[in-house]
């Protein structure tokens, strides 16, 4: 009869998904890159307790170790860095406009790299200090490669916040720039700082020469299969094969990238970018729509079996307090880290700092969205001989992290942008409106902007002025 445990696993993980997300969707309305991750944590907080009340019930009986191991044999990194990924990227590759990243660049490419390996070096070595004030000392060099594991704005975090609430598209962009290109730097530097926990010896020259090749040749490999799918592309097709040409591209691009020991997130999003700003060329609207539209569906399908997950490695936890509290400090330091990064490396590049609007740093810095490529990357190493007796310290605060992070960042975001930018619909009473001034005091300079859009949905931004007028300011296209 052979074995079901391929349909097994499927049918389980699809009724969990399910259940997490209709949970979060009609009870709690949440973005599904926070509520999700919430729900599922909650069941597993549910089935504990249920476990210890049914202990030698002889007719219901939950067995927590059976489900503990099946959940520890989901190899996660497997799940997101080897596998679906390549499709989230691509998705929003082939939405992401060539003339933003033309427009951005510059700031896209410093939140993507400096700051990203500043925010590692100065999270790491702030947690060092609380680890040595503590009394539960841990190794920089353990400290630093878990830093350089949170450091990155996760590219499906950070898309599930910013399609839930309206902001600066100039900001959205940066944002999201930011997620699809800093998954190359975030894995160089990890994979760096593991080498060097696991004995071998650092070479900044063998460094800059290894990330070097992984871009060129994963820029290379990204532009041979763009153009091959856009010769693929042309002539009589049929929405099956359209949709199976863009699969093929995210799926084969990363997987050539990942043979050739390149960066695949950079080739499968650089073939995304080549056949998103291309095809309009040669296909119909109507086309483009439907193949975007399958896009955003199977996004919806992995995320709800991505979120869920993440709750559900709550499992594997061994939480204390020590952890808890130890999880809290980190992800306060982490996001102080970022905040500090992105400063730091901006005042390198005073041309782009002085043009910036007021309150794009404070608002970039919050919206580093922390999610699954953190915890897969920390998972990935957990039975690494030299990191074991760190385990539950690495796990425990990513996981802690990873789930703060999209509730206080994702969720605080659009009182963040309200702080900068006027809306009329921001709350004033209750929690909700005392939390939003406490956050209008992060606008020190009092200056804001108000959005505007015309017919066709282009924004502009004014300066807001609350006693006069509201004088016209242009959104220029290089504006930080």
């Amino acid at each position: 009869m052979g074995s079901f445990i391929f349909l097994e696993i499927f049918v389980v993980v699809c009724l969990v998904s399910i259940t997490t997300t209709l949970f979060n969707k009609r009870i709690l309305g949440l973005p599904q890159a926070i509520g999700v991750p919430i729900v599922s944590a909650l069941l597993v907080f549910i089935l504990q307790w249920l476990a210890t009340l049914l202990n030698g019930n002889p007719f219901i009986n939950i067995n927590i170790q059976s489900i503990e191991q099946a959940v520890r044999n989901i190899n996660f990194y497997d799940f997101l860095i080897n596998g679906v990924i390549c499709f989230i990227l691509t998705s929003s590759a082939l939405k992401f406009q060539i003339s933003d990243l033309k427009n951005y660049w510059k700031p896209i490419g410093i939140l993507a790299s400096l700051a990203l390996l500043f925010c590692a070096v100065i999270f790491g070595l702030m947690l060092f200090g609380y680890q040595w004030l503590t009394g539960a000392a841990v190794p920089l060099i353990v400290l630093l490669l878990l830093g350089s594991a949170l450091g990155a704005t996760d590219p499906i975090g950070i898309k599930g916040v910013l399609s839930s609430i309206q902001a600066p598209r100039h900001l959205m962009v940066k944002l999201e720039g930011e997620s699809l290109f800093n998954d190359a730097m975030c894995i160089a530097i990890f994979m760096t700082i593991l080498k060097v926990v696991q004995g071998d010896k650092f070479s900044p020259v063998a460094v800059m020469q290894s990330l070097a090749y992984e871009v060129v040749v994963a820029a290379i490999i990204g532009i041979a299969f763009g153009r091959a799918a856009l010769y693929l592309l042309k002539g009589k097709n049929e929405s099956e094969s359209l949709i199976l040409i863009t699969a093929l591209l995210a799926a084969g691009s990363y997987l050539v990238a990942l043979y050739a020991h390149a960066s695949a997130p950079i080739a499968c999003v650089v073939a995304g970018l080549i056949v998103g700003n291309k095809w309009q060329e040669i296909l119909a609207k109507e086309e483009i729509d439907e193949v975007n539209h399958f896009w955003h569906t199977i996004e919806g399908i992995i995320n709800s079996f991505l979120f869920t997950l993440i709750g559900l490695e709550l499992f594997i936890l061994d939480l204390s307090a020590n952890i808890v509290i130890g999880g809290v400090v980190a992800f306060v330091l982490l996001h102080l880290a970022r905040f500090i990064a992105n400063f730091i490396s901006f005042a390198f590049f005073p041309s782009v700092r002085k043009n910036a609007y007021n309150g794009s740093l404070e608002i970039l810095s919050w919206g580093g969205v922390r999610g699954g490529i953190s915890l897969a990357l920390i998972l990935a190493v957990a039975n690494v001989p030299q990191l074991q007796p760190y385990t539950n310290v690495l796990i425990g605060y990513t996981f802690i992290v990873v789930l703060l992070s999209g509730v206080v960042c994702g969720l605080g975001l659009p009182a963040v942008i309200n702080a900068f930018y006027h809306n009329d619909h921001e709350p004033t009473t209750g929690f909700a409106g005392w939390y939003q001034r406490m956050i209008h005091k992060m606008n020190r300079s009092g200056k804001k902007y108000i959005l505007t859009e015309d017919e066709f949905g282009k924004q502009s931004i004014h300066l807001y002025n609350e006693q006069t007028a509201i004088r016209h300011e242009p959104c220029e296209p290089d504006r930080f």
